[in-house]
């Protein structure tokens, strides 16, 4: 079984309130693939202090960042047989085992970050981690605040449509992204996150695309120097954990478990707009040359098409597009955050 159940009694750092010496602990491998200064490792860090703290040192989470157990696939294939109790991943690198995922990597879906997160935190969201974990038997504990993914590339400035034709982008293996890059006249490459610096150093790819934090922390910068906000994807990534060894907790603990990673998401959100901001002024201190084209051209070009071939590829595609749509709408216009070039329609 996944529980790992130890004899111990308090220690240092507990709550000073003396546990019986049968109380079971659990070890907790926590898999990411970002570095250590990435808002994911903050998150996990977060998570870990809080549940040591809440726990009495009884539930300790060991954190392995920078993929060192593997890229989000096999991390993910690991927490599915329990190697790996927790995980952060995204649903574009879901949509292999939940296929109906792909809707959310529709390009130019989303306002802006506050209003892709209202709706992945919605009801449409709730359905996908419902999907989620009757399909993989893995458990989402909701989403982080990442962002958009946008171009970034060692050749030149991207301000229209025009100038990424040609480009060679690493670009996350999911049909959605791929089908949307391509119509774009990319050369699109699924690899690995941590070949990319490799990669690009050896002329491999021309560039990729990531949110702002991705591209500063994984020190991108030093082997591309031009960053252009497209916008072209929003980025839903979650946090998961293993379902059977989240079940066999006591339910005590599963309670501090899901408050736990609530708070070490509304963390993350946190900090990742004041780390988006140092990142963008790290990239012009490292002469990164960075661009904002106006994103009607962009969403001209792929937004019909992809929803039509994504509608065509999914089962009930059309009506469950048609759903995710309307919900963004209805958020869109609750919140305000509506605008006449990129609004979902």
């Amino acid at each position: 079984m996944l529980l790992m159940v130890s004899c111990r009694s308090a220690g240092p750092g507990d709550s000073g309130n003396p546990l019986p010496v049968d109380a079971p602990t659990w070890e907790v491998r926590f898999s990411h693939v970002l570095s250590t200064n990435s808002e994911f490792h903050l998150l996990a860090e977060r998570f870990r202090d809080l549940m040591l703290e809440r726990t009495d040192g009884r539930f300790r989470v060991v954190i392995y960042p920078s993929g060192q157990l593997g890229g989000e696939r096999v991390a993910f294939e690991q927490i599915q047989v329990g190697a790996v109790h927790m995980a952060i991943t995204g649903t574009p690198v879901l949509s292999g085992w939940v296929p109906e995922g792909q809707m959310f990597d529709l390009p130019f879906l989303f306002e802006n970050r506050d209003h892709g997160l209202a709706v992945m935190n919605g009801p449409v969201g709730d359905w996908w981690r419902e999907l989620l974990l009757e399909r993989t038997g893995v458990r989402s504990l909701g989403f982080l605040d990442y962002g958009f993914r946008h171009v970034y590339n060692r050749r030149r400035p991207v301000e229209t449509p025009v100038d990424l034709a040609g480009l060679k982008l690493r670009v996350l293996q999911n049909a959605t992204y791929l089908a949307a890059y391509s119509a774009l006249g990319v050369q699109a490459t699924p690899m690995n996150y941590g070949e990319v610096y490799s990669a690009l150093q050896q002329g491999v790819i021309d560039g990729g695309e990531a949110n702002v934090i991705g591209f500063v922390s994984s020190r991108l910068y030093e082997v591309a120097r031009f960053y252009s906000f497209t916008s072209i994807t929003y980025n839903p990534i979650t946090l998961l954990v293993n379902e059977p060894f989240y079940r066999a907790l006591p339910e005590d603990i599963r309670e501090i478990v899901d408050r736990s990673a609530a708070d070490a998401l509304a963390y993350q959100s946190e900090v990742a707009r004041r780390m988006e901001a140092d990142a963008i002024e790290r990239m012009r201190a490292a002469g990164v040359e960075i661009s904002r084209p106006e994103l009607g051209p962009f969403a001209a070009v792929v937004r019909s098409r992809i929803r039509d071939e994504l509608a065509a590829r999914l089962p009930d595609g059309a009506a469950l597009i048609a759903t995710l749509v309307e919900e963004a709408e209805r958020e869109a216009f609750s919140s305000g955050a509506v605008d006449s070039v990129i609004r979902p329609r």
